[in-house]
């Protein structure tokens, strides 16, 4: 009886060690998936802030189209459809309208 209680509770430790591997494997796998699209989108972006010029049509992240009118380190003057000028961030604008 002891060697049944004994063997009992050897098949719980493999079973849980098992359960804890597949869990640190699948973590893993998720982990170096997701820092792979992480690169790819920061170097996206870096590239956008960096390659805006005067005169280009931006889509800022609110959803606000305009047309860049004055850049600055970390400021732009974003010229709307009405005319008015709006400041923002640099880093809001999200992507350049291709004609």
């Amino acid at each position: 009886m002891k060697w049944m209680a004994f063997n009992m509770w050897q098949n719980i430790l493999y079973t849980s060690i098992a359960i804890i591997i597949i869990i640190i494997v699948t973590l893993g796998i998720f982990y170096l998936v997701n820092m792979k699209n992480l690169k790819a989108q920061k170097a996206h972006f870096k590239d956008l802030h960096q390659n805006l010029k005067v005169g280009d049509r931006v889509l800022v992240l609110n959803g606000i189209y305009g047309e860049v009118a004055k850049i600055s380190d970390e400021i732009i003057d974003l010229r709307l459809k009405s005319g008015q000028l709006m400041e923002v961030s640099r880093y809001s604008i999200s992507k350049i309208i291709k004609d």
